[in-house]
């Protein structure tokens, strides 16, 4: 997951979830467990990391 490059805030580097990851976690986090359905916030996420990669929506 944290395989993508590396960023810096203020002057802090850390590692970035690459946009894939993060579609893959958001997509799949209510199938993996059940309890947790997608949020807005969640679907919103999607369509925006989908837009900035050129996909369309599944």
């Amino acid at each position: 997951m944290l395989d993508g490059q590396v960023g810096s805030v203020n002057g802090v580097e850390c590692p970035i979830v690459a946009p894939e990851a993060q579609i893959e976690i958001k997509r799949m986090m209510p199938v993996w467990n059940p309890a947790l359905s997608r949020r807005p916030k969640d679907a919103d996420d999607l369509v925006r990391l989908e837009a900035a990669l050129g996909r369309q929506r599944r």
